[in-house]
């Protein structure tokens, strides 16, 4: 390092004493390095965006009158976001739409103090938000043609839907939202069992010919999990014939680019490239994409803090997606892929990156597998989480020194089909499986999401 100076246009290079070079060196090459990786990375996920939307997804199927959609919607504004253009497309054409919010979206700091102009904010603040939430939803669907009775309100917790599926199953043990300090809807208490209860009841009764929800690898965990919920909802329906949809809102940063730029096609996230996800695109016309606009824009609460990010799906299309349904057997391995590289701190650590998760049956055990795309490394927490249609619950930490001193690039869990008390022999039950990499158990890098596995009872 050289540091130069100029007197009377002569150059003078004076030499910085050797242990500030290597204090300097120090500080700045693991800022630059990291500088470097981020920038590689922003590079290239932008590179793949472009190139991916002049590609051409295969079309979603043309809507017919004998059709019946409903939408579950995570949070208000999800399903404007996901799936506003199928809407409006399917109340133009006259065909039976429904709409489900699982929560209010009251459970957004942000946007409850900007709502109340107060801080700190109470819990009657997020109450407050929650409501003006529902107004603003209800109008939101009247602009895409879709009037108030063909609306429901399930009230669940906001950033709490994960800890009705893992933790409060039953409602002997009622989750209390730490923002609106409320434990139960209406109807009763905060927990799994009750809403899956509640999906199944406007299953039955809308009796839909197609369900759309958000993806099981959507970020926000209430998107995820409510995927998982809807799954288990419809497993205990007679509607056999029920085709399942899944759109996604959250996924690193997508949809690329960020910004109003309704010429322009949604594509999925690049790490989907290698999932096992089918991907279809609705086209959506001029005056479709007029009203998924208005209807957007009466999310006021939220367009005033994400705007940008928001006016992202304002797009020439929309997309929704499909998975095979895996069975586990003996003689077979079932196998989902997940999404890839799309985070730059998966794509700076590959032991972080998941790749795959698959199953087996083997001598009277599950044994599950993650799969990663670097080698398993000592500083990295794995873990996996099981849920099975007969109420078991396991979180695991899978901490297998030998292999990770081999450098393999995965993880396996052997589980006695016994403590999963499956039902009688022959008959087919359902298994959720996620598999997870952090830091720590608070900090997540990597998660699959909980995907649905079918398991025959040998």
């Amino acid at each position: 390092m050289r540091r130069i100076t100029w007197e009377n246009s002569v150059q003078t290079v004076k030499c910085w004493p050797r242990w500030k070079r290597f204090a300097l060196l120090a500080v700045v090459s693991p800022t630059l390095l990291a500088a470097l990786v981020s920038l590689g990375f922003y590079a290239n996920l932008h590179r793949t965006a472009q190139a991916m939307s002049g590609t051409s997804l295969p079309k979603l199927p043309v809507l017919t009158k004998t059709q019946r959609l409903l939408i579950i919607a995570p949070h208000c504004d999800d399903e404007t976001l996901g799936a506003g253009g199928l809407i409006a497309q399917a109340r133009q054409s006259g065909i039976p739409v429904r709409v489900v919010f699982l929560t209010n979206g009251d459970a957004f700091p942000a946007a409850c103090a900007l709502v109340t102009r107060r801080l700190p904010t109470r819990a009657t603040d997020y109450v407050h938000l929650g409501e003006l939430r529902q107004k603003e939803a209800l109008k939101a669907l009247a602009a895409l043609g879709v009037g108030t009775e063909s609306v429901t309100f399930l009230g669940y917790p906001d950033r709490g839907l994960n800890a009705l599926w893992e933790d409060h199953w039953l409602p002997s043990a009622p989750y209390r939202s730490p923002y609106t300090n409320r434990s139960s809807t209406p109807r009763g208490a905060y927990c799994g069992a009750a809403l899956v209860t509640d999906i199944k009841g406007v299953l039955e009764q809308f009796r839909p010919t197609d369900v759309f929800v958000t993806h099981p690898a959507d970020d926000h965990m209430d998107h995820s999990i409510g995927a998982s919920f809807t799954e288990a909802a419809l497993e205990g329906t007679s509607l056999k014939n029920t085709l399942l949809h899944y759109y996604i809102v959250h996924r690193g940063d997508w949809p690329l680019p960020q910004g109003y730029s309704p010429q322009l096609n949604l594509v999925p996230p690049s790490g989907f490239a290698l999932a096992d996800t089918h991907w279809r695109s609705l086209v959506l016309s001029p005056e479709t994409q007029k009203a998924k606009e208005r209807a957007l824009n009466q999310y006021s609460s939220q367009l005033e803090l994400c705007g940008r990010q928001l006016r992202s799906f304002l797009r020439g299309n929309e997309i929704f997606g499909a998975t095979v349904e895996p069975s586990i057997g003996t003689s077979q391995v079932a196998k989902v892929r997940d999404a890839q590289g799309d985070d730059v701190v998966r794509f700076a650590n590959p032991a972080t990156d998941l790749t795959a998760l698959s199953a087996q049956v083997e001598n009277e055990s599950l044994r599950v597998t993650l799969q990663l795309r670097g080698a398993a490394a000592p500083g990295v927490r794995y873990g996996l989480r099981l849920r099975t249609s007969s109420g078991v619950y396991l979180a695991r930490t899978l901490q297998s020194p030998q292999l990770i001193q081999t450098g393999k690039r995965e993880l396996t869990y052997t589980l006695p089909l016994a403590q999963l008390r499956l039902g009688e022999s022959g008959a087919l039950n359902t298994l959720w499986l996620s598999a997870e990499t952090g830091m720590t158990t608070r900090y997540i890098v990597d998660r699959t999401g909980y995907r649905r596995f079918i398991l025959r009872n040998p």
